[in-house]
């Protein structure tokens, strides 16, 4: 219960920011070319509580926090008295309209530049890409990457942390292309390039598993030490206990609870012969795994029932501080917002055509999940959350679909072309196929969320 209070307040927060943000865009550069703003809402619906300002614009908090809008005097085109003309939205020039359009997604691009800003400066706390064991079939495996490796580059870009390994991976998958990684075996050592094959990897595939299906698996200081067996199920039936520390499965050698997880994960309704040490006994054991479908991709994987303790706290040598000077950061904020600008944009088109599977959209439920667990870890955590939202934000509503800002900017290219506006009817089709577009997104990403709880 407590978790979910967090999950909704973090949300509010969240949304409320991003959007009041996104909308003060709109209303700071509107301010700037004259043009009167009627009212400034965060939230739909019912006012709670209103104020007005010395202009006459109307400031409003609303029932509903799940959006918010800027309304501009004469956004549409109306009857406005020649006095009025100069204050008037739809009397500016497509030049100034186009500025006032993009303000918005530009000012959440530019917050998430200074949330990466102050974090680099700060000093963020990042998990080195050190390999844990890597599966001989699996497609690193077969690559030569083994146990120990850190990740140092994708495709000649720096991965510092386990994230940037993701996010560079992720900008490929779902092309039918190899990749270069750049590893080293330690410190001191030169480092190899290896090549990975990507075109055998779906782009169904869950994000968080994506690293996982090329076998490129997070080294794990945790041994596997069993911590829990639970009662009927293959692993009570063949006789582990907790306590035993499981040593080899089919003969290979198991040094992690993540080792044993992935084998036994990838051999539904197979058996398994585990090699364990309980107290100063060596012990063989056969258990026959059953198959349960897996929480973040409903696909099927092997179950055994054991359960691991978890780790208090990770070694300090497997996490790196990244910190910067002013200067330094403020290039590297810029960097990593424009970086993930254009992943989102990748993303979105192998969604769209089909090389990535849509059921990576995700809806309010995820993101206020997502929302509750950062704010529930810690300020820095939330930051960067806030930071990755507000670029989506930005991107997204810089689409040309009628109804978002792209759209109506979109309009505005059009009029430079032809010298002339859309037209009324014009304008207010391409608004209802806006609207439908969204809604079905609306309805994906609810029912992604739905399976993903129901699962």
């Amino acid at each position: 219960m407590v978790q979910l209070l967090i999950s909704i307040l973090a949300f509010i927060v969240a949304i409320s920011l991003l959007v009041g943000i996104h909308e003060f865009g709109h209303f700071w550069v509107a301010r700037r070319f004259g043009i009167k703003v009627l009212r400034f809402s965060i939230g739909f619906g019912r006012p709670l509580y209103r104020w007005y300002d010395k202009l006459g614009t109307e400031y409003v908090i609303s029932a509903i926090p799940f959006g918010g809008y800027v309304s501009l005097f004469g956004e549409r085109e109306q009857t406005v008295s020649p006095q009025e003309q100069q204050q008037a939205f739809c009397f500016k020039s497509v030049w100034v309209r186009i500025l006032v359009l993009v303000a918005g997604p530009f000012a959440n691009l530019l917050f998430a530049i200074f949330v990466y800003w102050l974090l680099f400066m700060i000093g963020t706390s990042t998990f080195i890409p050190i390999l844990g064991n890597v599966p001989k079939d699996s497609i690193a495996g077969l690559a030569g990457f083994h146990r120990g490796q850190e990740i140092i580059s994708v495709e000649g870009k720096p991965t510092p942390s386990w994230e940037s390994v993701s996010m560079q991976v992720l900008a490929h998958i779902g092309e039918d292309e190899t990749i270069n990684v750049g590893v080293r075996d330690h410190t001191e050592a030169p480092v190899q390039n290896k090549i990975l094959d990507l075109g055998i990897v779906s782009g169904g595939t869950s994000e968080s598993n994506w690293l996982d299906s090329l076998g490129l698996v997070p080294f794990d200081p945790v041994p596997a030490i069993v911590g829990n067996v639970l009662p009927g199920l293959p692993a009570f039936k063949a006789g582990l206990q907790p306590g035993d520390l499981i040593l080899s499965a089919d003969g290979d050698v198991i040094s992690s609870r993540v080792d044993i997880i992935h084998y036994i994960q990838s051999r539904p309704n197979k058996k398994i012969h585990l090699a364990v040490q309980r107290d100063s006994q060596k012990l063989l054991l056969v258990l026959e795994t059953v198959t349960k479908t897996s929480e973040e991709d409903n696909k099927k994987i092997g179950f055994v029932g054991i359960e691991f303790p978890p780790l208090k706290e990770m070694p300090k040598s497997l996490f790196r501080l990244q910190r910067y000077g002013v200067g330094t950061a403020l290039v590297k904020a810029v960097s990593q917002t424009a970086e993930y600008s254009v992943l989102t944009l990748e993303l979105l088109k192998k969604m769209i055509v089909g090389k990535v599977s849509p059921r990576h959209i995700s809806g309010p439920v995820s993101i206020a999940k997502y929302a509750g667990e950062s704010a529930a870890i810690g300020l820095k955590e939330f930051l960067t959350f806030l930071g990755v939202i507000s670029i989506s934000l930005g991107v997204l509503n810089l689409l040309p679909i009628p109804i978002l800002d792209g759209g109506h900017v979109m309009y505005c290219l059009y009029e430079v072309m032809l010298g002339r506006r859309a037209s009324e009817i014009a304008q207010n089709v391409g608004v209802w196929i806006g609207g439908l577009i969204l809604v079905g997104f609306m309805i994906l990403a609810l029912y992604n969320d739905l399976m993903h709880f129901l699962r």
